[in-house]
C-alpha cells in the first residue's frame, strides 16, 4: 500500500528543490562555470532532487509489489514497465540517476558543463516524474 505521507513529503521537497534550481537556472553560462559557489548549490540541489525521485520510485515499487530493482536506475525501468512511466521519461531518469552517481561518487570529476546542461534544459524531466508518480499514487 502506498503510503501517502511519503509519497506526499517527497513530492513536496521535489518541487521545493526544482523552484531553487529554476531560479539557479536563470543563471548565464560564464557566470555559471566561474563560480564555484554555484556550482555547488546546483550539484547538491539536483543530486537532492535526483535522490526524491529514486526514493519515490522505490517506495512505489514496493507498495505495489513490483519486480525489486537492484540498480536505482533499473527502478525507473521498473517504472516504465509497469506503465507509471514513459519509455522515453524513463530514460531521462536513467541519466538523472547517472548524475546522481558522478555528483555522489565522483566529486573530482564532475562535468561543470553537463551539470549546467541539467539544469537548463533538462529539469522538465523531473516535473513529469512528479506528475507520474502522483498519478500513480492517487490511482491505488
Amino acid at each position: 500500500m502506498v503510503e501517502r505521507e511519503t509519497i506526499d513529503r517527497r513530492l513536496a521537497k521535489l518541487e521545493e528543490l526544482l523552484r531553487r534550481l529554476r531560479r539557479l537556472a536563470g543563471t548565464d553560462r560564464d557566470t555559471y562555470l566561474g563560480s564555484p559557489e554555484l556550482q555547488a548549490q546546483a550539484e547538491r540541489w539536483l543530486h537532492l532532487a535526483s535522490e526524491c525521485c529514486i526514493d519515490l520510485a522505490h517506495h512505489l515499487i514496493a507498495a505495489r509489489g513490483w519486480r525489486t530493482p537492484n540498480t536505482y536506475r533499473e527502478a525507473f525501468e521498473v517504472l516504465a514497465s509497469e506503465g507509471v512511466l514513459s519509455a522515453k521519461l524513463a530514460q531521462a531518469m536513467v541519466a538523472w540517476a547517472g548524475l546522481r552517481n558522478v555528483l555522489v561518487h565522483l566529486c573530482l570529476d564532475v562535468d561543470h558543463e553537463a551539470v549546467f546542461g541539467f539544469l537548463t534544459q533538462d529539469l522538465d524531466q523531473l516535473e513529469h516524474f512528479s506528475v507520474a508518480v502522483q498519478r500513480a499514487a492517487d490511482g491505488e
